[in-house]
């Protein structure tokens, strides 16, 4: 009985040490695997659509690598470079951030501010990449960033209602006036552009007219007082002229309420302005880039339509670029995005979209034209100054409405660019 008693006692003992080992393992297993996650933050700027495929892309990246945490920081495009700003100044970044193409080189201006891509090549396929898009990111020889896309703003005209009025579709400015001579008894605009689509425009008609650049290859300012009149007078004689529609007043859906005939903006937009008025059976084709009969140049370029740079004192180098890597060449990623932002500048993106059959629409198309195109050159990134442009849209509103005489306008826009672009 006795020995029955310490039998049982002893395989108790044992019981509970075996319980209490097992209990202390779970609880430091728990514990490991939450000290080994790791968390990796990644802030970007899009509206509904794009912060939906953006977070089933980041959700589907974790569920794939479980010692990863990604902590998603988004907003709209309004006042996130003034978050940035703040943000970048404070050191508070996340660690993979989205920029805008000239916010890149504001942030890094030598090219030491974000982390060196070449240096987590092992964890980044940068073969992926053509020269020219590597090219982008590319300051003093450090890879600071990778392109998302490639974009330009590009005319989309809605043919059925050129067609209606017995139009041709615009192959220039002076086409682009005739158009309005026609469509304004309708109220209705040949064209509409956006704020950045006015301002670019009016700076492809000088150097059209000049031949010469608002910037140099080194960024520096060129305009004469009377290069930026030009830009003013051009810009006045098409909203004077109703060929397009102040661009402080641009609503996107006024081409499917067929309240314009067209619309000017980056390829990455297209489908957001181009496919509701396709849905009512408008065919929406794309045209050429305007130019003046007498043109001496170009004056259209093409950009990143964003890219992708890493935090430089980034405490997670090598996770950071893991997860940088899916965000521009997996094939999960790729399939979720489409071309939501753009035609994918990685080629491994390219080719997962092209083996679904993905590659089609009107952005598809435009970055074909954009491709084949020898006319356009690249975008000095500080030619996309805000400042710059809020400065040209504030003062064609000054004009407009009759706030200010072109004569003094122009010249302190004039000075007010020479001192931005110091």
């Amino acid at each position: 009985m006795r020995t029955r008693i310490v039998r049982c006692a002893a395989l108790t003992a044992s019981a509970i040490c075996t319980a209490t080992v097992m209990t202390s393992c779970a609880l430091f297993e728990r514990r490991m695997e939450h000290k080994v996650k790791t968390e990796v933050s990644f802030s970007w700027w899009g509206k509904d659509a794009r912060n939906e495929y953006t977070l089933d892309g980041l959700k589907a990246y974790q569920n794939s690598n479980k010692d990863v945490v990604v902590r998603p920081e988004y907003a709209d495009f309004d006042g996130f470079k003034t978050r940035m700003d703040v943000e970048f100044f404070s050191d508070t970044t996340a660690d993979i951030m989205q920029l805008n193409y000239s916010w890149l080189y504001e942030y890094s201006p030598d090219g030491e501010d974000f982390y060196d891509l070449n240096e987590l090549s092992e964890y980044i396929n940068l073969s992926a990449f053509d020269d020219d898009s590597l090219s982008y990111g590319t300051i003093n020889g450090k890879l600071n960033a990778l392109p998302t896309g490639t974009n330009c703003i590009t005319f989309y005209y809605n043919k059925t209602m050129y067609d209606s009025y017995g139009l041709s579709l615009p192959e220039n400015w002076s086409d682009l006036i005739n158009a309005a001579e026609v469509m304004k008894s309708d109220e209705v605009y040949p064209v509409e552009m956006t704020k950045k689509a006015a301002y670019l425009s009016s700076v492809a008609y000088v150097e059209q007219v000049t031949g010469r650049k608002m910037l140099s290859d080194s960024g520096e300012f060129q305009y004469t007082s009377e290069d930026v009149r030009l830009m003013l007078a051009f810009y006045q004689e098409m909203l004077n002229k109703k060929v397009t529609k102040p661009a402080w007043d641009f609503d996107r859906n006024d081409l499917e309420k067929c309240l314009t005939a067209g619309v000017a903006s980056w390829i990455s937009d297209a489908e957001y302005y181009c496919e509701p008025a396709q849905k009512f059976g408008f065919d929406i084709v794309i045209g050429d880039y305007p130019k003046h009969k007498q043109a001496v140049s170009s004056g259209w370029y093409k950009k990143p339509t964003s890219v992708y740079a890493i935090k430089k004192n980034t405490k997670s180098p090598e996770e950071a670029a893991k997860l940088l890597d899916y965000l521009v060449n997996g094939e999960e990623m790729a399939l979720l995005q489409g071309m939501g932002k753009g035609v994918p500048a990685s080629k491994a993106a390219l080719e997962a979209l092209e083996a679904r059959d993905m590659l089609d629409g009107i952005e598809y198309k435009a970055n074909e034209k954009m491709a084949n195109s020898e006319e356009l050159e690249i975008m000095s990134p500080k030619l996309e100054d805000q400042g710059v442009l809020d400065l040209f849209i504030s003062t064609s509103e000054s004009l407009y409405y009759g706030r200010a005489e072109i004569e003094n306008a122009s010249e302190n826009l004039y000075n007010k660019m020479k001192e931005l672009y110091k």
